[in-house]
């Protein structure tokens, strides 16, 4: 049995990474290449180093599971993803327009908050989120649409949102009576 072909080369790389798996020049390899060593790796070790934040998987048998089932971050086809975002940059439009029916493609609210809900499964996809926080601000209205995203991306938005703070240097004056002196 082998892995399913959902898996991208990337996806490899990082489950390589993130239960730290003994393969060595795992960056100049091919995806055949990658996945052979992935499982020959699989195949020769005792346990992995369990993940709770990402994967949630804590043992070998449950990685490799994980490998021959499809992706579940690749469930959307690229024509799907693609009216995805259209709805949203829609959505996004009208937001932007003033909240004014009148000159957006929808007809009414609850056809703009009926697809919203919609397409708010797909939080990981950042043209819906932005959709959702932008209709969330609507002043004419109370209800609000939540996305909907994967554990691997909210950690990601977490630490993107750590690393994006500055750190401001801040001057001090002090009043007082100082003696400075020179030797």
């Amino acid at each position: 049995m082998s892995y399913h072909p959902s898996h991208s080369r990337k996806d490899i790389l990082d489950i390589i990474k993130q239960f730290k798996l003994p393969i060595e020049d795992a960056e100049d390899c091919n995806k055949k290449q990658l996945t052979d060593k992935l499982f020959i790796c699989l195949d020769t070790i005792d346990k992995i180093e369990p993940d709770y934040d990402y994967y949630q998987i804590s043992t070998i048998n449950e990685l490799k599971e994980y490998l021959y089932k499809p992706n579940q971050k690749k469930l959307l086809s690229i024509k799907d993803k693609n009216e995805i975002m259209a709805t949203a940059k829609l959505i996004i439009q009208f937001c932007k327009s003033g909240y004014n029916i009148h000159i957006s493609y929808f007809d009414n609210q609850d056809q703009v908050y009926a697809e919203a809900r919609r397409i708010a499964q797909f939080g990981d996809i950042p043209s819906v989120r932005r959709m959702c926080n932008l209709l969330n601000k609507n002043p004419y209205t109370q209800e609000c649409v939540y996305p909907i995203i994967s554990q691997k991306v909210r950690k990601q938005l977490e630490l993107k949102k750590l690393t994006s703070k500055k750190i401001h240097n801040v001057l001090t004056v002090s009043h007082g009576k100082y003696i400075v002196s020179f030797d």
